[in-house]
């Protein structure tokens, strides 16, 4: 997972990967089939670390907490070369949208069950009087998903962590979500 992570799917070669996981090209054959398979498998590890990073933070009490809990965890407390990497997710539909539709598409409905995760947060925020009645949950989500796949793209052009976190809290504060 770290090596596509950090390279992306075309420039990883099998040679890599095999070396990587110190297993010979028949074992690789063996349990993944081929190079498409392993990636899928590793994308899927990565969406399920994220969910769990998300599903843990949705514990908090107050939910629009767990939004900024969220982008915490995900970009500030993590090493500066973690966060340079971007988020798998966002680099697969980037790289391959017009390379390989179906990692593409993947990825993209990995990424709709983050921001479902959203919608359930400020579902909640409406409900706990956090965020105005009458706010779409939904519409909510689909801009802080926005907002997030940006901060990801700028993370990989080495934007500062305090840029970075600017944007974040100018971006909260305009949706009136409590810093």
């Amino acid at each position: 997972m770290l090596l596509f992570w950090r390279q992306g799917y075309s420039a990883t070669s099998l040679s890599q990967l095999l070396e990587t996981m110190g297993i010979g090209r028949s074992s690789f054959y063996a349990a993944f089939c081929d190079k498409r398979s392993l990636y899928i498998e590793a994308l899927q590890l990565f969406a399920g670390r994220t969910n769990a990073i998300l599903s843990d933070v949705r514990s908090q009490q107050d939910p629009t907490a767990a939004i900024r809990l969220f982008f915490e965890y995900t970009l500030f407390e993590v090493p500066e070369r973690r966060m340079r990497r971007g988020c798998m997710m966002v680099n697969t539909v980037l790289e391959l949208a017009d390379v390989d539709q179906g990692l593409s598409e993947l990825a993209a409905r990995l990424l709709g069950e983050i921001e479902a995760a959203f919608a359930q947060c400020f579902e909640a925020a409406i409900e706990c009087s956090r965020l105005p009645a009458g706010s779409d949950p939904a519409e909510l989500a689909r801009f802080i998903m926005t907002v997030n796949q940006g901060l990801r793209v700028a993370s990989r052009k080495n934007t500062s962590k305090r840029e970075i976190a600017g944007i974040l809290d100018t971006t909260l504060s305009l949706m009136g979500v409590a810093a």
